[in-house]
């Protein structure tokens, strides 16, 4: 299976259904991918609802389609 490339300004959303079968959580930028010191990749993620708010994940996180949607 081949992964999924991620870059800046791609927008994800965790999977976590809401009552009505519809994810409710918000909607995540990627606003840079680095590679930290044992080659693994990161994402810096910023909420496109509040910029105030990031979080960092290891980039294969968001290719896992149990975890994460692309939201285009």
């Amino acid at each position: 299976m081949t992964k999924r490339t991620i870059e800046a300004g791609q927008h994800f959303r965790r999977i976590r259904l809401g009552a009505r079968g519809h994810p409710r959580e918000a909607e995540w930028i990627v606003e840079a991918v680095q590679m930290d010191a044992q080659g693994i990749r990161h994402a810096r993620l910023v909420n496109a609802a509040d910029p105030t708010e990031r979080k960092t994940l290891a980039a294969d996180v968001l290719t896992d389609p149990s975890r994460f949607e692309e939201v285009v």
